[in-house]
Order: structure tokens, then sequence, then C-alpha cells
């Protein structure tokens, strides 16, 4: 956006341009034949300059850039002009203020909206939604490697449980192997036990009876 201004007919009633082209005379054959009793938005094109107009409850807003420029960016200067311009006593001013009597009061803010827009600070609505999106893609992916992250930890917490669950069979399964192989220890012990005592016993039940002599 190269030049800016907001106009009562064919009133220019602020102004401000980023270069020392005459938009101006170009523009005052636009205002004169442009109809402002009903709102609207419309591109004209005249000296190699593009010129886009928003009328508004009688007001012209109004900017030139170049013709290669296209739609968006123009018009979305122009919707940041008329919000500014309509907050305050400008526009009650606008009705009888004379040529560029408003510019000490608000051609600052409109360079400033201006440069902003040139350097995409102001981005038009498309540009933000894009900016939602992405951010909600960026959410969404955050979420979703927080969820497999999660899944596999519970798939680690799966495996362990599963070891666990096969060393408790395996541990169980040696602890019957080992009980098994004590009971029959034991077993041995207490058969060996019984003999000896029951030879003892053949023996001395022999030497009480004399059978057998010392």
């Amino acid at each position: 956006v190269e030049y800016g201004a907001v106009a009562r007919g064919d009133v220019i009633l602020v102004s401000h341009q980023e270069t020392d082209c005459d938009f101006e005379y170009l523009l005052k054959d636009h205002l004169k034949e442009f109809p402002t009793d009903a709102d609207c938005r419309c591109t004209r094109t005249s000296g190699g300059v593009t010129f886009h107009f928003l009328v508004s409850e009688g007001l012209t807003y109004t900017c030139a850039t170049t013709t290669d420029v296209g739609l968006r960016l123009p018009f979305t200067f122009l919707d940041l002009t008329k919000q500014r311009f309509n907050v305050g006593s400008l526009r009650t001013r606008a009705w009888t203020a004379m040529e560029h009597e408003l510019n000490r009061d608000f051609a600052a803010v409109m360079a400033d909206i201006m440069a902003k827009c040139n350097e995409g600070k102001m981005g038009d609505h498309i540009s933000t939604l894009k900016g939602q999106v992405q951010e909600v893609k960026v959410v969404m992916t955050e979420n979703i490697e927080k969820i497999v992250e999660r899944g596999e930890r519970l798939d680690t917490l799966l495996d362990k449980t599963q070891e666990l669950e096969s060393s408790s069979t395996q541990f169980r399964a040696s602890a019957k192997k080992v009980r098994a192989a004590m009971c029959m220890k034991n077993m041995r012990l207490w058969i060996i036990i019984g003999v000896l005592v029951t030879a003892i016993l053949v023996l001395i039940v022999l030497f009480a009876t004399g059978v057998i002599k010392t």
C-alpha cells in the first residue's frame, strides 16, 4: 500500500503516502464521479496505479497500490482504517471538515496501519485463520506425541508385568521341585533311621533271648 485517504465526496479529509507519486491528482477524477449513496467495495486502475475503494455510510476510504498486489492486502488496510477512523469524534467532524483538515489527527494513525500492513504485522482474516489452524496442529501433534509416549510406557509396564508373571510361574515351579526334592530327602532319611532303629531292636532282642551269645 503506497497511499491511503479518507474522503467525503471529492474532499480528501486526511491522507498519507509512502512515495512521491501524485496520487491525489489521479484520485480526484475517481472521487468526482464516484457514488457514495450506497455502501460498496470496488477497484479501479488509472495511470499504472490501482485504487481500491471502501464506501461506508457516506465516507470513502481509499488506498493505492501497484497493479500486482491483489485485493487482500488493500482491503485489509481499508477495513482497519475504517475501524480506527470511527473511534472518537473524527467521524462527526468529517461532515464539516475542510481539505486535509484531519491530517493532524489521523495521518500518523494511517501511516502506522499502512506500515504494519505492508510488513505483514496486521494480516488479513485468512492469514489469521491459517495461523490459528497451525497453532491447533501444533497442539494436536504435541497431544498425540504425549499419547504415544504414554502408550509406550503402558507397553513397557505390560511387558514388565508379563515378565514378572513368567518369573513368578518359574519360581513356583522351582519351589515345587525343591519342595519335592526335600520331601524325598526327608523320606530317605526317615527310612534310613527306621532301618537302623529296627536293626538295633532286633539285635537287642536277639541278645536278650540268647540267640546271640556274647
